[in-house]
């Protein structure tokens, strides 16, 4: 007995595969052409220098890994020359809990540059050949994900990782570009140091603000461009209170936001007429957090107050866990 569901895993692949084009994405885009710029420049001449690298944060689940792995996609399609020639790349490591510095570094060799390492390296060796390594495969920056893991509770030692941050960017043999995103308590830890924040330009991903109009239009095109994905149509032109109440119910993440709109739609599809109504939404958000049919911010009048924020995030990382 098959437990998957073959049409619906086909038109949720898909719709999952589609990729929309927010605003944010031209900014971050903006943002890395500057720094590798900057980086391409002052290593053509020869000399050493320093790099400069970029600072995204924002809340979880808003897109931000999501923007980020797509923009250094495009930049690791090996069509940036550097001026050695060789393709510019950026590696990617994904802090996933509280590492020590020779810890980071360990994980940037096996995961970020495929490099096989111990630990019985000393900490100064670690990272003479994470440097060593992404000198002789031409990577020219590392991104680190949920960067805000590398930082301990106790603020203790946080002036020492600050600081080997920037000597990354600054190392005389190889300085590397760095991309450090992370939620907000991020942008914190960074203006501790300041040479370190006066080389990372900031890049913000916000919460989505339902009471603006550029916000609403927003999702307005977002729903809009998934349910043509695969032909199904809006009831009707959506209310400003529909958008204000699909906020609500994602949280106001536009993450949750695309994970909610691709949920309403595989059910929609499966109506006869294929239509995306309040309704249907309701019955996505209800099954996919585990709620009482028609209990939520689509189908009941004190929505803001009876689902607010924090709670609703709350449901959703319960979800995933």
């Amino acid at each position: 007995m098959s437990f998957i569901n073959a049409d619906e895993a086909r038109l949720k692949s898909e719709l999952l595969s589609a990729y929309y084009s927010f605003p944010r994405a031209r900014v971050l885009h903006a943002a890395t052409s500057w720094a590798l710029t900057d980086y391409y420049s002052k290593s053509a001449i020869g000399q050493p220098f320093e790099a400069r690298g970029i600072m995204v944060t924002g809340p979880s689940r808003i897109g931000k890994s999501t923007e980020i792995r797509r923009t250094l996609s495009q930049l690791n399609d090996g069509t940036t020359l550097m001026p050695d020639g060789r393709p510019a790349k950026i590696a990617s490591v994904i802090l996933s809990g509280s590492l020590s510095w020779k810890d980071l570094g360990i994980h940037t060799l096996r995961h970020g540059l495929k490099y096989p390492a111990t630990g019985r390296l000393t900490q100064h060796q670690v990272w003479d050949r994470v440097v060593l390594q992404a000198k002789l495969q031409g990577v020219v920056g590392i991104h680190y994900d949920e960067c805000q893991h590398i930082f301990p509770r106790s603020p203790d030692g946080h002036a020492k990782i600050l600081d080997c941050f920037k000597s990354l960017l600054k190392h005389p043999e190889w300085p590397l570009m760095l991309i450090l995103s992370g939620v907000d308590s991020l942008a914190h830890h960074i203006i501790r140091e300041e040479q370190l924040a006066y080389l990372l330009k900031p890049v913000t991903f916000d919460e989505i603000a339902p009471g603006n109009t550029a916000d609403q239009q927003e999702l307005h095109s977002l729903c809009h461009a998934y349910a043509a994905k695969v032909d199904v149509d809006l009831a009707q032109t959506p209310s400003r209170e529909f958008y204000q109440r699909l906020s609500v119910a994602c949280a106001y993440r536009w993450g949750l936001a695309v994970e909610l709109i691709i949920e309403a739609i595989v059910l929609a599809y499966q109506q006869a007429d294929r239509r995306l109504t309040p309704a249907i939404f309701c019955h996505a958000f209800t099954a996919r957090l585990g709620l009482s049919p028609r209990y939520s911010p689509f189908s009941v009048d004190d929505y803001e107050i009876l689902f607010e924020k924090s709670k609703v995030f709350e449901l959703w990382t319960r979800q995933t866990l």
